[in-house]
């Protein structure tokens, strides 16, 4: 499993698995450096949430249909390794890992932590060990960046033994933030001290940076946990729960579908979970729904703001937070007491730098890109073996 190293023209390809897709996308990489993104590429999984990390035939063939598009897509230029985003690494790991027997069965025993997730993301890895055995494989965790917040930002407010029994608060999101720390470091005057980050997208969360370490996020020990999202609630009184259990009998699959499929933005709006048919809605129904995702990501914010002792920059991702304007200003709003403003003009054409220059905060949108980072980190662990 030595990759090369020498400097001749190869590439690098991200996985990203989830229970009905799998998505990929192909870098050019000289044995050292990561280049420019050279294919990219999503396709339909046949299996249910929840599944097995066993692949089945039908992944099998997919993982071979992927890696024959991706290679034909490049050619002379073989792919050198496969990265992985892999949802949970519990506490295990604090980073990127070379993936050996050792690690796929602790990436395994996870599978409890992250039960709608963890399973297709192994599945390929799995699968790509049987197709492709001599290739190198790194799994590359979405909990790793957070693994630095103090223990009182971790420990929930529950007995000693659930703490051992590893119920803490894990975050999510952190490749994501991982990626906007580098591409911070990279701009103008470098990396602010103090960093609020939005990663709003179909899940959502932020994180409190500070001098590029994670000190506390809003989600938790679950993806539920936190800002409102499309379909699932965020923080939510868990006596709603014990409520809907003893009235109305739910069960764990009942509560299961209302977290994470029926609730939040679609929940609320009766209508959609996606924004932009909210946005464009006008119904009372989504207005209400929208009011509600600002006020709570508002609230969460300020929040991480008081944790940091104030707010150098906030920062925008993910395919709302790139490409919702209304949505960043209705959050700056409630951030104004830190001294937040935006420009209106380049907040509205989505433009990078969304501040103007007597603003005390730096506000800046960014795109989100979890793929490169993944890449950025299996090159250095494949350099270094």
């Amino acid at each position: 499993m030595t990759p090369p190293r020498d400097s001749t023209p190869r590439s690098l390809i991200v996985f990203n698995v989830g229970s009905s897709s799998l998505k990929y996308q192909l870098f050019a990489f000289d044995g050292a450096l990561v280049g420019e993104a050279l294919a990219h590429g999503k396709f339909e999984r046949q299996t249910s949430v929840g599944g097995t990390d066993e692949p089945t035939p039908a992944d099998i063939a997919l993982l071979s249909q992927t890696l024959e598009e991706a290679e034909k897509s490049a050619p002379g230029r073989p792919i050198a390794g496969a990265g992985h985003r892999v949802v949970h690494g519990g506490r295990i790991f604090t980073g990127s890992v070379l993936v050996d027997a050792d690690r796929i069965a602790e990436i395994a025993e996870l599978g409890d932590l992250a039960p709608l997730h963890q399973p297709h993301n192994l599945m390929a890895i799995r699968a790509l060990a049987r197709l492709r055995p001599d290739l190198p494989q790194v799994a590359a965790f979405d909990t790793a960046f957070h693994r630095t917040m103090p223990l009182e930002a971790r420990r929930l407010p529950l007995p000693d033994w659930v703490f051992a029994a590893g119920i803490e608060r894990y975050g999510f999101h952190g490749l994501s933030y991982a990626w906007l720390v580098e591409a911070l470091r990279a701009r103008p005057g470098g990396l602010p001290g103090r960093v609020l980050a939005f990663h709003l997208g179909s899940g959502a969360s932020a994180c409190a940076i500070v001098e590029g370490r994670s000190v506390d996020t809003s989600m938790g020990f679950s993806t539920l946990d936190g800002l409102m999202m499309a379909t699932r609630p965020g923080s939510l009184d868990p006596g709603v729960l014990l409520h809907l259990m003893r009235t109305r009998n739910m069960d764990a699959g009942q509560l299961t579908d209302l977290l994470y499929g029926q609730s939040g933005l679609a929940g609320v709006s009766g209508l959609s979970g996606d924004m932009r048919k909210l946005l464009a809605s006008g119904e009372p129904g989504p207005k209400l729904a929208l009011a509600l995702y600002c006020r709570r990501a508002g609230q969460i914010g300020a929040g991480l703001a008081a944790m940091m002792g104030g707010i150098d920059a906030v920062v925008f991702t993910g395919g709302i937070g790139e490409n919702a304007p209304a949505i960043r200003g209705a959050i700056a709003a409630f951030l104004s007491p830190f001294g937040l403003r935006l420009d209106a003009a380049a907040n509205e054409a989505n433009g990078e730098a969304i501040s103007p220059a007597e603003s005390k905060i730096e506000a800046l949108v960014l795109p989100a890109n979890e793929e490169r980072i993944i890449a950025q980190e299996m090159a250095a662990i494949l350099k270094s073996i």
